[in-house]
């Protein structure tokens, strides 16, 4: 053993600002500002999920610490974080880590917020935090996912397992623990890490309470050891421990592979469809086919859909129950792409999921899963080909390697910017989603002082 969790908590400690290369900073701003649009739609597109979390938050209350975004409740950072984070994932258009298939923003966040407004923090220091979280996350994500086999995501959702573990990094880093007290943290938040796949599949509320869970727990572990109290020492590596308990054959070294050389939140891909990472090539390929080609709908015998196997396993759902469902599954979203040339967060609603002839149009989607993928483009993932098949017998074939917004092809500084303005306006006035734009686009000259008004209301 190489002592890795020990490693990974000196990381933490000792990490400043100024060790952090400028493009990790300006991937760090870009990611929190998208994860703060997508709770702020979520408030409204996603209201009754929102008002459940938001609730029972206010239920726990506790002392005024930190705000629930939106609403401007004041609760314990623990109560206001699980609900924020909670809203992010409402709409399930978050952050994915491609490498650890995670989303890490939302829990962050969430805990880098609340733990901000609770100490009085500058923006510096929540950018570094929210940069050694998303290390500790990403890393101990990698260790037991990365690869074509995907132990750990065969039965676990590494957004709560992996989160709650980076929650409790950054709020290690948000209370200025040191590299013992870091360490305790973060065994008591892999102590707590857990999180089934069944939301992955199913579509059901845990998915978006796994953000907050992982969020509150985060905190709650840093925050007991900041009164006095130990945590377990060396979990992660620990023959019982994390990685061999949620692993056939964890990959431990990749823990501290590169640390402080190489920042794994650069592996970090946006959402620009607000359904399931694995269908973006698959959206982006077909929504290429039907436009370049002038192909109707009605014209449509058969979309064949070959797929990287990991996307294949996440959602090939053909009766989804709820919008969330909805969003997590190829075929719903494949039939969107190929009828409308666009996937919306609008496209999404009640009615649809029972509309016969969008229930009928998704039969025609074929997904297969195409292993040669994994092979020839080991750092997609998501390698969609699409083969569209008119009733007149024609074939039309297109193949995305890297959806859009994917490391190897990130999104430009214009469509993260669309995004974010598409998202914050459903909620916020244009003046409001612009005066927060600003502020987290040069948050190192900020403090949260000059945020938490603009977050705390609508």
């Amino acid at each position: 053993m190489a002592n890795e969790t020990k490693q990974i908590a000196q990381f933490i400690a000792r990490l400043t600002y100024d060790d952090i290369p400028e493009e990790v900073i300006k991937r760090a701003k870009i990611v929190m500002l998208d994860t703060l649009s997508c709770a702020v739609a979520g408030y409204t597109k996603s209201k009754e999920e929102c008002e459940w979390a938001i609730k029972i938050a206010k239920e726990w209350g506790g002392n005024e610490e930190a705000s629930i975004w939106c609403d401007g409740f004041k609760a314990s950072a623990m109560a206001a974080a699980f609900a924020n984070a909670t809203m992010v994932h409402t709409v399930d258009f978050d952050d994915t880590h491609i490498d650890s298939i995670s989303h890490f923003g939302a829990g962050l966040l969430a805990t880098v917020l609340a733990l901000a407004e609770k100490t009085k923090a500058n923006g510096k220091e929540m950018i570094t935090a929210f940069i050694a979280g998303f290390e500790a996350a990403a890393r101990t994500g990698n260790s037991v996912n990365k690869g074509a086999v995907h132990h750990h995501y065969k039965y676990w959702h590494p957004t709560a397992t992996c989160g709650t573990i980076g929650c409790a990094a950054a709020a290690a880093k948000m209370y200025k623990l040191n590299e013992l007290e870091t360490e305790y943290a973060l065994g008591l938040g892999i102590d707590q890490a857990s999180g089934l796949r069944y939301c992955v599949d199913k579509g059901d509320y845990s998915k978006s309470l796994h953000l907050g869970w992982a969020a509150m727990r985060g905190i709650m572990s840093a925050q007991i050891i900041s009164i006095g109290a130990n945590g377990p020492l060396g979990l992660l590596e620990y023959p019982t421990g994390f990685c061999n308990a949620t692993c056939s054959e964890p990959h431990i070294e990749y823990i501290t592979e590169g640390l402080g050389e190489k920042y794994e939140i650069m592996r970090d891909a946006l959402k620009m469809y607000p359904t399931i990472h694995g269908s973006h090539s698959s959206i982006e390929a077909t929504t290429i086919v039907v436009t370049k080609n002038d192909i109707k709908p009605e014209d449509i015998e058969e979309i064949f859909v070959q797929i990287s196997p990991l996307a294949k396993g996440q959602g090939v759902n053909y009766a989804p129950a709820s919008v969330l469902a909805a969003r997590l599954s190829l075929p719903f979203s494949m039939a969107l792409a190929a009828k409308n040339r666009k996937v919306e967060l609008n496209d999404f609603t009640e009615d649809l999921l029972t509309d016969k002839d969008h229930l009928e149009f998704m039969k025609k989607v074929k997904v297969e899963p195409e292993p040669e993928f994994n092979i020839k483009y080991p750092d997609s993932g998501f390698t969609g080909k699409v083969t569209v098949t008119t009733k007149d017998g024609k074939k039309y074939s297109e193949m995305v390697i890297y959806p859009k917004a994917h490391p190897e092809r990130f999104a430009t500084d214009e469509e993260f910017k669309e995004k974010y303005d598409s998202l914050a306006r459903i909620t916020w006035d244009d003046k409001k989603a612009e005066k927060v734009y600003d502020l987290f686009m040069n948050l190192e000259n900020n403090n949260i002082g000059d945020i938490i008004p603009l977050l705390a209301s609508c």
